[in-house]
């Protein structure tokens, strides 16, 4: 049965007979107005909330007790407005995997059109100030994009994560993510249709309900 969210202090529920399925090493992307059940059906997906009814399932094993836990630990989450503590980039990149190299951490970087990174004089070891102030929104984001992409995740999560740049770095973030097709499963939350019509499935969400899904030619009429 699909997955249903009730939270006591709304009449409506956040998310009602929500049923998916995502392929392995595909992208899912996810459309909806606010208040839609986007976020809420995120938290579902990372594993931070379970449903009221229904369930979730990974490789047909569902996720609950012990392998709830290991899911989490799979899951890597960009929301919109990332964090960056006032450390190096080489610090603030390691909370991603503690044990990380800097070869990880090249890697991570250029997977995720971060390598501005390579040009500043202290390279990794530039501190990028309190919130990652000294860095732009954009910077912020691709940094953010490389921290997670250091966990190696089964599945990354980017939730509005271009939606306060400008169309420049959504643009470098967007071919990063493109370059991530067949590597890794990743769902982009967002209302950028720039953003989101080169997803191999997209899912329209309406007051909490799957109002529409399927590839772009099949729901652009939708929207």
């Amino acid at each position: 049965s699909g997955a249903s969210i009730r939270y006591i202090s709304r009449i409506e529920p956040a998310l009602h007979e929500v049923s998916l399925r995502l392929k392995s090493r595909t992208t899912t992307a996810v459309m909806g107005e606010s208040g839609a059940g986007k976020s809420t059906l995120a938290d579902v997906l990372m594993g931070l909330l379970e449903p009221d009814s229904g369930h979730m399932q990974v490789d047909g094993r569902p996720i609950q007790g012990e392998t709830l836990m290991r899911w989490r630990a799979s899951v890597a989450y960009v929301p919109q407005d990332a964090f960056l503590f006032h450390d190096s980039i080489r610090g603030n990149l390691l909370w991603g995997k503690t044990d990380a190299d800097d070869d990880d951490l090249r890697q991570a970087l250029q997977r995720s059109a971060a390598e501005f990174v390579f040009a500043l004089p202290q390279g990794l070891d530039t501190v990028v100030g309190d919130g990652g102030i000294l860095l732009s929104g954009g910077e912020r984001q691709r940094l953010a994009l490389a921290r997670a992409l250091l966990k190696k995740p089964a599945l990354l999560i980017l939730d509005e994560a271009t939606s306060a740049l400008d169309r420049n770095n959504e643009a470098r973030i967007r071919q990063a993510i493109e370059n991530l097709h067949g590597d890794l499963t990743v769902i982009i939350i967002g209302h950028r249709l720039a953003t989101l019509e080169h997803a191999d499935h997209i899912v329209v969400l309406a007051h909490g309900s799957v109002k529409a899904q399927g590839a772009w030619q099949e729901i652009a009429a939708h929207l």
